[in-house]
C-alpha cells in the first residue's frame, strides 16, 4: 500500500513539471545569391555559455538535406553551453545526382559553391561577432557527409586562387577545430599548404559513399562520368599525425556511412575535442572501435 502511495506520488509530480520545448532558433539571412536567399538558424545556450560557438554544415550529396533537420544536434550542443549556427547553403544539384553518372565539372561546381556559401557564412558571423555572442577565437566548424566534405574543403581550400582574395579567408582566419562526420578532401596537397588546425574526424572504415581512405567517391569506376578520387579520414589522419598535427581519428570498424549521423549522438566525444583544442591540447590520438547498433 506504501509503495503503490508513493508510486502514484511520484506519477502526479512528474507530471505537474513543465514539458520541455525544442528551442525555437532565430533565423538570420547572410546572403542573397542568384536566387537563393542563403540563412542560418542560430541556436543560443540554453545552460551558462561555454564560449564556443559551431558553424554546422549538414549533408545530402549537394542534392538535397535540410537545416532544419540538424535541430538535436544543436540542442544537445546547446546543453552543453555551446552557441550553434546551422547554415542553409546553395544544393547546385537539386533534385539531380551526385552519383558515378554525374559528369565531373558539375560535381565539383556543387562542391565549390557549398564551400564558397560556408565561407560567406563564416564572415558574416565574424562581422557579426558582437550580436550573435560570438569569440571568433573559439569559433569551430563542423560538418556531416556533403557538410564534412564543405567543411574540408573550405579548410584547405583546393579552390584558392592568388588573384580572388576572397577565396583566402583561412590567410586572415582560423577557426578554432573542425569536426567531420565521414567527409573527404578533393586535394591532399592543398592541405599542407595551410597552418594546423585541429581536427576531428569520425568515419566508418566501410562506408560505401565517402571513402573511409583513398579511393573514388562511392566507388565509381574510373570510366564513370563522374569518377572522383578522395582523400578521406584515414588517409587525413596517417599523413597529418607524421607532421604532428593535433589531429582525433574515430574509425569504426565495419560500419558504413551511418557514422555521419553521429553528430546526433557523440556529444562527449565532439565537447571533450573541442574544450581540448581551445587549451591546445590535441595530440595526434586513433580510436578504433567496433560498429555500433544503430
Amino acid at each position: 500500500m506504501v509503495v503503490r502511495t508513493l508510486l502514484k506520488t511520484l506519477v502526479l509530480l512528474l507530471g505537474a513539471l513543465p514539458v520541455l520545448q525544442a528551442q525555437k532558433p532565430q533565423r538570420i539571412t547572410y546572403a542573397e545569391k542568384d536566387t537563393s536567399t542563403l540563412w542560418f538558424d542560430w541556436y543560443k545556450p540554453v545552460t551558462k555559455p561555454n564560449g564556443m560557438s559551431v558553424l554546422f554544415v549538414h549533408g545530402g550529396a549537394f542534392t538535397g538535406g535540410d537545416p532544419v533537420n540538424q535541430q538535436p544536434m544543436a540542442d544537445g550542443l546547446t546543453k552543453l553551453g555551446y552557441n550553434v549556427f546551422v547554415i542553409k547553403y546553395r544544393l547546385y544539384l537539386k533534385g539531380k545526382s551526385f552519383g558515378c553518372d554525374m559528369v565531373l565539372p558539375e560535381k565539383l561546381k556543387a562542391v565549390q559553391q557549398a564551400v564558397e556559401d560556408a565561407r560567406d557564412a563564416t564572415s558574416y558571423v565574424i562581422a557579426h561577432a558582437s550580436e550573435l555572442q560570438v569569440d571568433t577565437s573559439k569559433l569551430f566548424i563542423a560538418g556531416s557527409s556533403a557538410g564534412a566534405e564543405t567543411v574540408l574543403n573550405l579548410v584547405f581550400n583546393p579552390f584558392t586562387r592568388s588573384h580572388d582574395t576572397a577565396y583566402n579567408l583561412y590567410k586572415t582566419f582560423r577557426y578554432a577545430g573542425l569536426l567531420s562526420f565521414s567527409g573527404a578532401v578533393l586535394d591532399i596537397n592543398t592541405v599542407y599548404d595551410h597552418a594546423p588546425i585541429p581536427l576531428f574526424l569520425m568515419h566508418g572504415t566501410n562506408d560505401q559513399l565517402v571513402p573511409y581512405a583513398t579511393a573514388a567517391h562511392r566507388f565509381c569506376k574510373a570510366v564513370d562520368p563522374g569518377w572522383l578520387i578522395l582523400f578521406g579520414a584515414r588517409t587525413l589522419y596517417d599523413d597529418l599525425q607524421k607532421r604532428n598535427w593535433p589531429v582525433v581519428l574515430y574509425s569504426y570498424q565495419g560500419a558504413g556511412h551511418e557514422v555521419s549521423n553521429y553528430m546526433f549522438r557523440k556529444f562527449t566525444e565532439m565537447d571533450t575535442f573541442m574544450q581540448q583544442a581551445i587549451q591546445h591540447k590535441i595530440k595526434a590520438t586513433h580510436y578504433q572501435l567496433k560498429k555500433e547498433n544503430n
